[in-house]
């Protein structure tokens, strides 16, 4: 009887080993193979060459590529286009490779698109690029199957910070404006918000309420007349501006 039990424990050892075996061999993914792209885990990015140095002409954003299947011991080529959002020129404003080849025993690869300094001072909010993963035989449209890439020689269109998202900012001091930007450039003598983001909203509190001050101290001087902002408004820092 004794001899039996072992038996069995040692039969259904065996089996639960040969089951776990065959589970870590099953694919986490299963369907088309698919193509992301994405940029800092984000589907966009955007950058401001005033937050650079002013020796720099140009800049790249490095696009992962990232393959959405099982790996495979063979190069696989991936194809893009450009997408209705791109208002960029390729060559006088941009320069990137329109395929890429994932090496085999690989499912990612770096895109790189170079953007240039030049002329973008005299385009109002600056340019953008917008690729779009191409269709084949071999791949689809992953969900992340375009990545939108915005650049400014101006203030760039939203607050930025040098670690990523912003946080609570724009819910204290109100969207960015380029007047608005202009001004929070002049007092802080930087772009970087970095110092005000997250959120911890004293910081921004308090930085709303001196850059308020600022331009109550501007009108007093100038007979009761505030800056105004990018539509004519005065200019004002809050949640509903």
């Amino acid at each position: 009887m004794k001899n039996n039990l072992k038996i069995g424990l040692l039969i259904g050892l065996i089996s639960l080993f040969a089951v776990s075996c065959s589970e870590d061999q099953i694919a986490n993914y299963s369907g088309p193979d698919a193509i992301n792209l994405r940029i800092n885990q984000k589907d966009s990015a955007e950058t401001s060459f005033l937050a650079m140095d002013p020796a720099i002409s140009e800049y790249t954003f490095n696009v992962e590529v990232e393959i959405q299947s099982l790996m495979v011991e063979k190069d696989r080529e991936v194809n893009f286009a450009l997408g209705n959002r791109t208002t960029a020129v390729v060559e006088t404003n941009f320069v990137t490779p329109l395929k890429i080849t994932i090496p085999a025993g690989k499912t990612s690869a770096i895109l790189p698109v170079t953007v240039y300094k030049k002329g973008l001072v005299d385009v109002p909010g600056g340019l953008a690029v917008e690729l779009v993963v191409l269709p084949s035989t071999d791949f689809v449209p992953g969900v992340y199957g375009k990545v939108k890439l915005a650049f400014s020689g101006d203030f760039p269109k939203n607050w930025y910070s040098s670690k990523g998202d912003v946080g609570g900012l724009p819910y204290i001091i109100g969207k960015c404006t380029k007047n608005k930007y202009q001004f929070v450039f002049d007092y802080l003598k930087t772009i970087d918000m970095v110092a005000y983001t997250g959120w911890d909203y004293g910081p921004m509190t308090a930085l709303k309420d001196e850059l308020n001050t600022k331009l109550d101290a501007y009108a007093a001087d100038h007979n009761g007349v505030y800056l105004t902002d990018d539509d004519g408004s005065k200019m004002w820092f809050s949640a509903n501006t």
